[in-house]
């Protein structure tokens, strides 16, 4: 029942639960699941429960299931937790901070994004069941009725309790379930509490209290949005600043930009110089742009940098195509009105395209788009004209696109996964971002700012990278890139002894990359030689082993041109 909750908020609750309803409700659920209905079913549910039961019953939710049967894969739940980590952290930071307030033995937290899907969990009581994890899709089509199901329907606060749950394996739970708004009115995400119901007395005191404590995080929490996206307007800084330079240590990629702007891009090397020159001029028009390179190269803060360049005014929206199923990436980007399909809400959503209005659009990984929905799209950049799900309204928004992809758009149209008109629209200005190994000292300038700040957390003065691991790291090919340069000084940083990192502090993983052997000071350390001739030899055949194999990195690490090199692998019979 939908009843007035401190005059602040409607919220979706039992005022006066008791262990033998709950009871009688699992019992005449047996009998509703049956086609056999008790008249008596109808009285004891909330009308918004008994109609998600009969929702649930008629999309085939089997109420005995033991194991949640949708998850996104390993990929799509990697892009989502990047996508929402600020969220993330500052939904648990708010938890963990009043949870001692609440004062009820085993409460668990579960966030969600706003579609319901889980991005994490405190589990220390083993209260999830249904083999929840990171990346379950937790909607009324996937599990029936739940309170996150009820709060993605109606918008507001819930509460459920054992059998009125449609999932028998979720009967021992109390959970209640709150939307997250910012100051858009944009659902930002779920934040779910979970108690166990043989441990709690269901008595009207701890009901309510739970309901003020979860209403009382709501509130904080959509409060500190609401400050940080006014923050974000007036000065144009990442959205939750304070969490990102908190937390920066655990995205790389931030390292690159610190004020998303293209003075403060690390790097001196030529390739990056006229990346950024290439992205200035493009910034300045309004056509669309395709931003090709490998993973880890920063592609999405060249984005953001580009954004601010502009003289755009409305928002910088983003979404990654390799997140969201086939079934559910058109509603993302298009929106839909109320009950335009099942589970949808009934006020209906807002699409990312018309949240990008005078703005941008930065569709990550546009490789994974699913082939139905590229006609769609492909006339939306035509016409600038979306429609929602389920309407018959077209509505003209006027936005920037930017499109990402690591991946060969040439070879998926060649292969009829990716349509060709659709490359050619999206191709108009590229921007192709350069592989860490091809910005030579780059690398070493990256290395050693990730360095300062992963000391400064603790204060500690950063180590430097001894002559030897600076050779070997300019001519290593860093396949993970800036991530991977990222989490390999995280790890020397904390393994070395002293004030100097050696061959011995990096990760083991680039030794196995290299099908080497974890580098011992005999090896590493050239031995006394007599002839000028041979030390030169020596010299080159380590360098084209620590390059593997390329020569213009080898000679750039012995300081020559690549044509000498060339002449003195064939003065010295040097085989490759």
């Amino acid at each position: 029942m939908i009843h007035s909750f401190n005059n602040e908020r409607d919220i979706i609750f039992t005022s006066d639960l008791t262990n033998a309803d709950l009871k009688a409700i699992s019992q005449g659920k047996d009998s509703f699941l049956q086609d056999n209905m008790n008249s008596n079913l109808m009285s004891m549910l909330e009308p918004e429960v008994f109609a998600s039961w009969k929702r649930s019953k008629k999309m085939n939710i089997d109420s005995e299931m033991k194991k949640l049967p949708y998850t996104l894969k390993p990929t799509e739940i990697k892009a989502l937790l990047r996508d929402k980590k600020e969220y993330i952290e500052l939904s648990k930071l708010y938890f963990y901070g009043l949870l001692s307030i609440l004062n009820i033995p085993k409460t668990s937290l579960c966030i969600q994004d706003e579609d319901g899907t889980v991005l994490d969990l405190s589990d220390h009581d083993k209260l999830f069941n249904l083999n929840l994890n990171i990346g379950s899709i937790w909607r009324e089509e996937t599990v029936g009725t739940t309170s996150t199901s009820l709060c993605l329907e109606y918008g507001k606060i819930v509460q459920l309790a054992g059998s009125r749950h449609y999932c028998k394996a979720l009967e021992n739970q109390l959970a209640t379930t709150t939307p997250i708004y910012d100051s858009n009115g944009t659902r930002r995400g779920l934040i779910t509490i979970i108690n166990d119901i043989s441990e709690i007395s269901l008595n009207p005191e701890n009901i309510h209290w739970i309901l003020c404590w979860i209403t009382a995080s709501r509130i904080m929490l959509e409060t500190k949005i609401a400050l940080l996206q006014h923050s974000y307007r007036l000065n144009q800084e990442p959205f939750l600043p304070e969490l990102e330079k908190k937390n920066e240590h655990n995205c790389s990629e931030k390292y690159l930009v610190k004020d998303s702007c293209f003075s403060s891009i690390l790097g001196q090397s030529l390739q990056i110089k006229e990346v950024i020159q290439k992205a200035e001029r493009f910034a300045q028009t309004d056509s669309s742009i395709l931003l090709t390179g490998e993973s880890g190269t920063g592609k999405e803060l060249f984005a953001q940098a580009i954004h601010r360049a502009s003289k755009r005014s409305g928002s910088f929206v983003a979404i990654n195509c390799a997140v969201y199923p086939a079934n559910l990436i058109a509603s993302e980007l298009f929106g839909y009105v109320g009950g335009a399909f099942t589970g949808a809400g009934n006020k209906g959503r807002v699409g990312k395209v018309e949240m990008a209005a005078n703005g941008t659009l930065f569709l990550d990984e546009i490789g994974d788009m699913p082939l139905e929905i590229q006609p769609t799209f492909l006339r939306l950049l035509e016409d600038k004209k979306v429609t929602p799900l389920g309407s018959n309204r077209d509505a003209y928004v006027n936005f920037r696109l930017i499109a990402a992809t690591n991946a060969d758009l040439i070879q998926l149209v060649q292969e009829k996964k990716f349509r060709a008109d659709l490359y050619y629209r999206l191709e108009t200005l590229q921007l192709e971002l350069p592989p860490l190994r091809e910005r030579g000292r780059d690398i070493l300038l990256i290395a050693n700012y990730f360095l300062e700040e992963i000391c400064a957390k603790t204060g500690q003065a950063a180590p430097k990278l001894n002559k030897d691991t600076e050779m070997f790291m300019l001519g290593y090919s860093w396949p993970g890139n800036i991530r991977q340069v990222k989490n390999a000084m995280h790890y020397a940083a904390n393994i070395c002894q002293g004030q100097v990192i050696t061959l011995q502090d990096l990760p083991p993983s680039v030794y196995r990359e290299l099908d080497m052997s974890l580098p011992n000071e005999k090896i590493v350390t050239f031995q006394p030689i007599v002839s000028l001739k041979e030390m030169e030899q020596e010299a080159i055949k380590k360098a084209l082993s620590l390059a593997g194999n390329n020569v213009r990195v080898a000679a750039k690490m012995l300081g020559i041109s690549k044509t000498s090199f060339y002449r003195k692998i064939n003065d010295y019979d040097i085989n490759i």
